[in-house]
């Protein structure tokens, strides 16, 4: 009798070991297969760090997952990105490359169908230092206006793409409002770098001293007459 109650134990353990790897294996393979498209963020990797990437690249791609559905419901795009090796792009030019699936790492069990776009166009340049002109800029109400105005030193130190520096003639001072009355005045200021174009000052905290005459002359009652003749 002890010998059929225990071999009725073993098999019943037996009988529940298989009944909970079915149900596990339900619960992970019972809903199937299936896909999903999200937004990843797109890395650009490897660049050298005297070179910059100066067209806009897309900050996301869309990319599409196939899988177990229980896998896919515990996707985070956050914790994906698809990244882009730029590691052997050493002189300025415009570059075409694919965006390689197989470098998309996923957990087990997912894999990357497509990548849309599959194919990333990067326009390259190199970093370089240019000195540029300062131009002062005041902010003065109607009426006044300033006369022999110099800035010191007269140019600033700028790092950036070569394409871009190449064209750029002159930068502004942070705008300045001195205190309106006539005669001479002196300020001292930053500088305004262009912002959006990957350039920056060489010394950020450089200042520049603006000098001036501040002058004011009252639209008299005859010149609008005369205007509105």
């Amino acid at each position: 009798m002890r010998r059929l109650i225990s071999l009725l134990r073993s098999k019943a353990l037996h009988l529940w070991a298989i009944l909970i790897a079915v149900v596990l294996w339900f619960q992970v393979h019972g809903q199937g297969e299936g896909s999903l498209t999200m937004e990843v963020a797109l890395q650009v990797q490897g660049l050298p760090q005297a070179m910059v990437v100066v067209n806009d690249l897309p900050d996301v791609v869309h990319v599409t997952v196939n899988g177990l559905q229980a896998r896919l419901k515990t996707l985070n795009p956050q914790d994906i990105y698809v990244p882009f090796d730029a590691s052997g792009l050493t002189m300025p030019g415009v570059v075409e490359r694919v965006v390689k699936t197989i470098d998309i790492r996923l957990p087990s069990g997912l894999e990357v169908e497509k990548v849309q776009p599959d194919r990333i166009e990067l326009q390259i340049d190199r970093i370089v230092t240019r000195s540029i002109a300062v131009f002062p800029r005041l902010e003065l109400p109607e009426g006044w206006h300033a006369e022999n105005v110099s800035v010191e030193p007269p140019e600033v130190k700028l790092s950036g793409p070569e394409v871009w520096l190449g064209s750029l003639t002159e930068v502004e001072t942070i705008a300045i409002q001195p205190e309106f009355k006539q005669g001479e005045f002196t300020a001292s200021t930053g500088v305004a770098s262009p912002t959006g174009k990957a350039i920056r000052l060489v010394d950020e905290k450089a200042k520049f001293i603006v000098k001036g005459t501040l002058v004011y002359q009252e639209e008299t009652p005859v010149a609008v007459e005369k205007e509105k003749k």
